[in-house]
């Protein structure tokens, strides 16, 4: 009998953007500090044990103001991606420094991370406290940056 797996892989590279000068463009160099080359992992686990798996989805638009994502049991791991875009049509783009804060298991400002513009999260294994949409806050630091987000 099939199940329904999910492959979870991150990788993340340290450099040092070079700046344009006289006749040589601006270009990026890895690093070569030991403590932060091959950054990264992956694995793989069960989400369901059969294939009848309904995904949900939390899609919007956030602006400057802080509340919770949604309602919503997150029984298995939720994707939140900043697309970088204003709107759903991904016609605007934010500006490049812009981003989104996402508070766990209450405000920002009491535990949470940052998501710049076209950057993604996947969080699974997630324990009380951060197993409801409503105990994820979101906002963004301009008027309006439209996030995606798939939970099961």
């Amino acid at each position: 009998m099939a199940s329904t797996r999910m492959k979870v892989s991150t990788s993340s590279q340290v450099f040092h953007r070079v700046a344009a000068a006289d006749d040589m463009p601006a270009h990026d160099v890895g690093t070569s500090d030991s403590n932060v080359s091959g950054l990264g992992g992956s694995g793989d686990f069960e989400l369901e044990s059969d294939t009848n798996v309904s995904y949900s989805t939390s899609h919007q638009v956030v602006d400057t103001t802080e509340a919770a994502i949604g309602s919503g049991a997150i029984d298995d791991f939720i994707h939140i991606k900043n697309t970088g875009y204003t709107s759903s049509d991904k016609s605007t783009a934010v500006a490049t420094d812009s981003y989104i804060t996402i508070g766990v298991g209450g405000t920002f400002a009491n535990g949470g991370f940052t998501l710049s513009a076209g950057e993604a999260i996947c969080l699974h294994g997630l324990g009380g406290g951060s197993n409801n949409l409503s105990e994820f806050q979101i906002d963004s630091n301009v008027a309006a940056t439209y996030v995606e987000i798939v939970y099961l």
